[in-house]
């Protein structure tokens, strides 16, 4: 209770008004959020992290409990790192070893947020049970779709893919309420027997201050900066390298049109395999991989660009096209959950069927789009809210349950 007397008022220095403090202490909440990935990964879920959390501790206290990744600094005294072995089969992901949550004082915590499913997750899970706090539960990743890694043969996959539904069932039931980033997933959960009530609060966009420095600079100087022609017809892709991200489908594209250079971002275990099929398909002139990037390059290549194409069929939400349409890139979609249906939605781009792809990245560097309603509809003032809203929800609803 004095910890958080002091972190009230450290946060309401600007508050001089008592009646004001008074409200404000009664609203206030810490949360405990577990993940088992967060930085250095750069990934939609670290992203949707940072999001919330920016946003959140404005009001309230956060604390992160992830794996640590070798190597990193970490500068965050609310974000507690624990002991990690890394995860062959998916690299660059950890395993988290949270032996040592058992020496951590939770009894005044006001909620447990779970952002993720494995090891931290459950971790997460137990100690609410345990402390009587209330749980909610985001579902970020279509799990049983990445069922490849961890194992190749496909009768196993379909059996994995079960087993994995199964257990996210279990996982998400045993939470008080679930978040899930868009409607198409809410129903994938309830189809797959997550009866708990399920809020669709997507992760939102604001222009920060390096997003509004890269808006400022033309075109022509960052294509000088980075040595790309004036005119030459850019369409980016940016998001983990990974098979699921079906940029097979976008290669083979480019290769049936001209006049057309496709840059793909960051990293991944499928990088590889795809350099080699760029050198069958004799297109290494028309694509450019850029490996990772910074915050600052990444909006910078955002911004040089003329469009932004996406092939996915297992996103949840899709971060990138909120960051594309920040920057008015129109965006080309495979017709897929999730991803055509934002496109839809919000008159952002193109939807196409497989074999119409070629002849739609010419279309798609044709159209305009207007960001104005996007960036309002996905404000972090309105998402916060209704994050917010569920928190009080599901803390007032665990009240009565014990009472």
């Amino acid at each position: 209770m004095f910890s958080r007397i002091f972190n009230s008022m450290c946060l309401l220095v600007s508050f001089p008004n008592i009646f004001k403090f008074a409200i404000f202490f009664f609203l206030y909440m810490k949360i405990a959020m577990f993940t088992d990935t967060y930085h250095p990964q750069f990934n939609g879920v670290v992203t949707s992290i940072d999001f919330f959390v920016n946003e959140l501790r404005k009001e309230h206290e956060v604390h992160i409990f992830c794996p640590h990744t070798p190597g990193f600094e970490n500068k965050d005294k609310f974000v507690h790192m624990f002991k990690s072995i890394e995860f062959k089969r998916y690299p660059g992901y950890r395993i988290g070893l949270p032996a040592s949550l058992i020496n951590f004082d939770f009894s005044d915590f006001d909620i447990i947020h779970l952002q993720t499913p494995a090891t931290m997750g459950l971790a997460g899970l137990a100690i609410g049970k345990n402390n009587k706090i209330p749980i909610v539960g985001t579902f970020h990743t279509l799990i049983p779709e990445y069922s490849d890694y961890i194992t190749k043969a496909k009768i196993a996959k379909e059996v994995t893919k079960k087993v994995l539904w199964k257990f996210v069932k279990h996982f998400y039931n045993s939470c008080d309420a679930v978040i899930a980033p868009s409607n198409p997933i809410k129903k994938d959960l309830e189809k797959h027997g997550v009866i708990k009530k399920i809020y669709v609060i997507p992760t939102g966009i604001y222009l920060d201050k390096t997003a509004k420095e890269v808006i400022k600079k033309s075109k022509t100087y960052l294509r000088k900066k980075y040595k790309i022609p004036k005119n030459e017809k850019i369409i980016l892709h940016v998001g983990r390298i990974t098979k699921e991200k079906n940029i097979e489908l976008i290669l083979k594209a480019i290769s049936k049109i001209d006049d057309v250079k496709l840059i793909i971002t960051s990293e991944g275990p499928y990088k590889t395999h795809l350099e080699k099929m760029v050198k069958e398909l004799k297109i290494e002139k028309k694509v450019v991989f850029t490996g990772f990037l910074s915050r600052k390059k990444l909006y910078e290549y955002y911004r040089l660009s003329d469009a932004f194409v996406i092939a996915s069929k297992t996103e949840t939400q899709g971060l990138v096209l909120l960051e594309a349409t920040m920057f008015k890139l129109p965006i080309l979609s495979l017709d897929a959950p999730v991803v055509g249906d934002f496109v839809r939605e919000n008159n952002a781009g193109i939807v196409c069927k497989e074999r119409e792809f070629p002849e739609s990245i010419k279309k798609v560097l044709k159209i305009r789009i207007d960001n104005k309603k996007i960036l309002e509809k996905y404000s972090p003032k309105m998402i916060i809210k209704d994050l917010i809203d569920v928190y009080n929800s599901v803390i007032e609803s665990y009240k009565k349950e014990k009472n």
